[in-house]
């Protein structure tokens, strides 16, 4: 096996040599994104031209998403947006392409064929496996459709358990390349978010499988939920609040229908100290998003409970969580499909958590009569559950459009009320 390996090493300059003109190069994503490559990429197809790349949550700038003169040479399609290339989405460099995230590993080999994937891997084990790390979302599928397999050896990627172990016959090359994992940091819940999630913690009943992503409300669920009893987890994104449950013993997986026993999801994402809790942990699986997001799939859980945040919503159930009226912040991801896929298990729930305002001298309501212009509807109002605020819960589903407003005008911020009745009194919603 170490022959097989040594066998197939070659340099970053060679490897780049493998993209050519008309290629289409997907690029494994987050903290699995491949460094050496989106480092070179810029002035490799400064020689090429009709180049796409494919990629997700990038966590730099890169000189290949922003430099002026590769225009007609590289366009890169991304699946979700951050803050570091928002800004350049609808400038002619940057392509978001709206979908949900069950749906990224079909969709990058519908209509056009992958002529290189490019990923990080662990060094190979004894048993000639690699291990992809902290990838599994669309990682390990395109790996078996590419024409060419690169990745980045990397000493710092974990050895995770599930679909992201792969054998080294299935990569045309590897190239050494050591480098810290991108990270996220744990932001501060404000005392709104204590209270969310304290409204959210007692919608949740031991033994429930959990479903949430990251940022201060999901941070303070973390805390809320430190007493409850055989807690499982079927999620899209694995991060630090559910090591924290886990090291706490809430999380135990005892009741879960599907993966019994296992943190299961589809990629991680976090700080240094969860990328060391995965390594070679068989508590944690990682499995393509094709099965993980299937609504299908999630409503098979056991008390399948979804918590997804939001930007805005309207009176009538309508959720934005991607955009500020046209402009892009994110992407769906998988918020339509965790909220859905949710209701679906026997006593599970679909969970919007949003704080009922906008901080700062201009504050303003996040539940609005109506969304901006240009906002996108990420979850609609025919498959909306529940909403919660730090003014408490409102159940959406089964309610007249009546009932919505007037629950909904109930937990929106105070300072706003009497001016979203006056709204929906005008267009006679009530």
């Amino acid at each position: 096996m170490s022959d097989l390996y040594l066998g197939k090493l070659t340099s970053i300059d060679k490897a780049l040599r493998e993209i050519r003109s008309g290629y289409h190069v997907v690029a494994s994503m987050a903290a699995a994104e491949p460094q050496a490559l989106l480092q070179s990429l810029g002035d490799h197809c400064r020689n090429l031209s009709n180049v796409t790349l494919s990629c997700a949550n990038p966590s730099r700038d890169y000189s290949c998403f922003s430099a002026p003169d590769l225009q007609e040479r590289l366009e890169i399609q991304v699946m979700f947006l951050t803050p570091k290339v928002r800004k350049l989405q609808g400038q002619g460099r940057v392509h978001y392409v709206p979908q949900h995230l069950s749906q990224w590993s079909r969709n990058l080999t519908r209509d056009r064929a992958v002529d290189l994937y490019w990923g990080t891997c662990s060094p190979p084990d004894a048993h000639g496996f690699v291990s992809l790390g902290t990838g599994g979302c669309y990682e390990p599928e395109i790996i078996r459709f590419a024409k060419c397999v690169m990745l980045e050896v990397n000493k710092n990627v974990p050895v995770s358990h599930g679909a992201t172990r792969i054998p080294m016959e299935w990569v045309n090359h590897f190239i050494l390349h050591d480098a810290e994992l991108p990270c996220i940091g744990r932001p501060d819940p404000s005392p709104e978010d204590h209270k969310i999630a304290a409204y959210v913690a007692e919608l949740i009943p031991h033994g429930a499988t959990l479903q949430f992503g990251i940022g201060g409300i999901p941070n303070a669920l973390g805390k809320a939920l430190a007493k409850h009893k055989d807690l499982g987890v079927h999620t899209e994104m694995i991060n630090d609040t559910l090591m924290d449950l886990y090291h706490q013993g809430a999380i135990t997986g005892r009741m879960k229908t599907l993966w019994p026993g296992k943190i299961v999801g589809s990629f991680v994402y976090g700080t240094p100290e969860l990328y060391r809790f995965i390594d070679h942990n068989p508590a944690v699986e990682l499995q393509p998003s094709s099965i993980v997001n299937d609504p299908a799939v999630i409503g098979q859980n056991h008390l399948m409970f979804s918590v997804n945040t939001a930007v805005e919503l309207d009176l009538t159930g309508q959720v934005c969580s991607e955009s500020v009226g046209h402009i892009e912040l994110s992407g769906v991801g998988g918020a339509h499909e965790t909220h859905i896929g949710a209701q679906r298990s026997a006593g599970g729930r679909g969970i919007i958590a949003i704080r009922s305002s906008c901080e700062g001298p201009n504050a303003s309501s996040k539940i609005v009569f109506e969304l901006k212009p240009g906002a996108k509807v990420s979850v609609s109002r025919n498959d909306i559950d529940t909403i919660v605020t730090e003014y408490g819960v409102a159940r959406l589903a089964g309610l007249s459009v009546s009932r919505r407003v007037k629950a909904l005008i109930g937990i929106a911020h105070p300072q706003f009320r009497d001016e979203l009745l006056r709204q929906a009194v005008k267009n006679n919603y009530i």
